[in-house]
């Protein structure tokens, strides 16, 4: 069936990274947390303890893993589509599904460099 295949053309990693979700000043809205469900270069989810949703761009701001024991943690900001919002099943949050816009700075390089580390660690 046509409806169940995968749309996504970068394959997305289970990293579950502390994320923020920074809402544009005209929505009147607060910061929200959460965790990373899901990760690629194209986007990502979210799970949140709010049901927050936004039909303008967002700001994403993404704490990868450090490098270093007690290193600084890379901070990636990026703007970002909200897609959807649900219930995640078996969990009590809801599930944000991000699709990245425009990375600030060099936040597209970072989060390229640190998931593939990831990713390679994760087959060894």
């Amino acid at each position: 069936m046509a409806d169940n295949i995968d749309q996504r053309k970068e394959k997305r990693f289970p990293f579950h990274w502390p994320v923020a979700i920074v809402f544009d000043a005209t929505e009147h809205q607060q910061t929200y947390h959460g965790i990373t469900h899901d990760l690629s270069m194209s986007g990502c989810s979210i799970l949140t303890d709010h049901n927050v949703f936004s039909d303008v761009p967002v700001t994403i701001l993404l704490s990868t893993p450090t490098e270093r024991p007690n290193g600084r943690k890379p901070l990636v900001e990026v703007k970002a589509q909200m897609v959807y919002t649900v219930l995640a099943a078996g969990k009590c949050q809801f599930r944000c599904g991000i699709h990245f816009l425009n990375f600030k700075g060099k936040g597209r390089s970072i989060l390229q460099k640190v998931i593939d580390k990831r990713a390679m660690s994760s087959i060894a």
